[in-house]
């Protein structure tokens, strides 16, 4: 039972490297996969916030995407190259912003959007 506790321990730390060193060293974790057909991008996930740019209440779990690059309206095929999981995700919403931004982040995804596209932190996705 020790060594499964252990195991789980160190797996979790190896899981959230990236979110515990932050923004800051996110390249160091996060790489590209070089699996996308389309454009391969920074995705980051976000939960709070009240009403989007689009004038719409935001919904956490919406399949709903934060983006400077797509204008509002646009719908997007994200997939998670790491497990073959795609959604589509309406833009409604403009960002990422600060050092998300500034560190590469292109797609700020709805926080249930990153979950059934089977994201655990900041990662690349592609997108068509």
């Amino acid at each position: 039972m020790k060594h499964i506790c252990i195991g789980i321990l160190v797996g979790l730390v190896t899981l959230t490297s990236a979110n515990a060193a932050g923004w800051s060293s996110v390249h160091k974790y996060v790489k590209r996969s070089g699996n996308c057909a389309g454009q391969e991008v920074l995705a980051s996930s976000y939960s709070s916030g009240t009403r989007t740019a689009s004038g719409e209440r935001f919904d956490v779990n919406g399949n709903t995407a934060a983006a400077r690059t797509w204008p509002i309206g646009t719908s997007l095929t994200v997939t998670n190259p790491s497990n073959g999981r795609s959604i589509v995700v309406r833009i409604n919403d403009r960002g990422p912003w600060g050092i998300a931004y500034r560190m590469g982040a292109r797609l700020d995804l709805a926080k249930g959007a990153a979950q059934r596209l089977g994201m655990r932190a900041s990662q690349y996705v592609c997108v068509a």
